[in-house]
């Protein structure tokens, strides 16, 4: 191996993941590849590189460092040195214009910002598309727990669920819960990374009250749908406000409070940023 990438380098050899051949240091902080170019397929299926053979050094908005990484400082908000932290160098700041020289009135007029009048266009509307849950490795771990607890089974029981199995999900993980009515859930629990996202403490308020309208509206829909199906369901969520102008993965796992009785909560699973 002949080139090293930082635990928070956000480059694709660094991420959790991505299919290239590496190997991590004995500290666990550093990723060593070949060399800087090497490549892999992407693997994360809310990258839009996903499925694409990408380089090493490549980075995206949906990076995730590899566990160890993270478990030694690797950090998704963390901004490397050199990559940041400083004002950008304009042409004007390097080479100022002397007091005593004259500004022509015609390049002062060009200068001069224009009223602009600004239109407030409505968001994207929120939308999810049913994904294949074996081929998103954020949610493998998780999803692999709930099979394991479900056995023969048709799901497993709420109280069965170890997060002490699942250390790495439980940021993201929420416990949801329906209404007397059905008509709306209710957070049982919730992760900091998703608490993070949302105004307010979203423990014991209701999913309404949590989310703007429309988004509230599509993820009400398939928390019902997962619900009453009694069956797991994994979507690529786009144009959500917990994560503007990106798409992440989102994994419902029904459970039920007793043996053979049916599905009573939701165990919901969102990889946004954070930990």
């Amino acid at each position: 191996m002949s080139h090293a990438f930082a635990k928070d380098s956000r480059a694709c050899a660094a991420c959790v993941s991505w299919g290239g051949e590496r190997a991590l240091s004995e500290d666990n902080t550093l990723v060593y590849v070949a060399r800087h170019g090497v490549e892999g397929e992407c693997r994360t299926a809310s990258s839009q590189d996903y499925r694409r053979i990408t380089k090493g050094y490549h980075t995206c908005q949906a990076w995730a460092p590899l566990p160890l990484l993270k478990k030694h400082g690797g950090r998704i908000g963390h901004t490397p040195a050199g990559h940041g932290g400083g004002q950008p160098v304009t042409a004007a700041a390097a080479h100022p214009v002397a007091a005593s020289q004259p500004v022509p009135a015609t390049a002062a007029f060009a200068a001069a910002p224009l009223d602009t009048p600004v239109i407030d266009a409505p968001p994207p509307p929120c939308r999810a598309d049913p994904i294949d849950v074996e081929q998103s490795p954020q949610v493998r771990s998780l999803y692999t727990h709930w099979l394991r607890l479900k056995r023969k089974r048709r799901m497993p029981l709420a109280v069965e669920i170890d997060t002490a199995q699942v250390r790495e999900s439980v940021p993201r993980i929420a416990l949801m819960e329906p209404t007397a009515d059905g008509g709306d859930f209710v957070y049982k629990s919730c992760g900091r990374a998703l608490q993070r996202r949302l105004e307010g403490r979203p423990v014991t308020r209701r999913v309404s009250e949590c989310h703007p309208e429309q988004a509230a509206r599509r993820w009400l829909s398939d928390l019902r749908a997962c619900l009453e199906s009694g069956e797991p369901r994994c979507l690529l969520v786009r144009d959500d406000p917990m994560l503007p102008g990106a798409k992440f993965v989102e994994l419902l796992l029904p459970l039920a409070d007793e043996e053979g009785g049916p599905a009573t909560r939701v165990l919901a699973y969102r990889h946004v940023p954070g930990g």
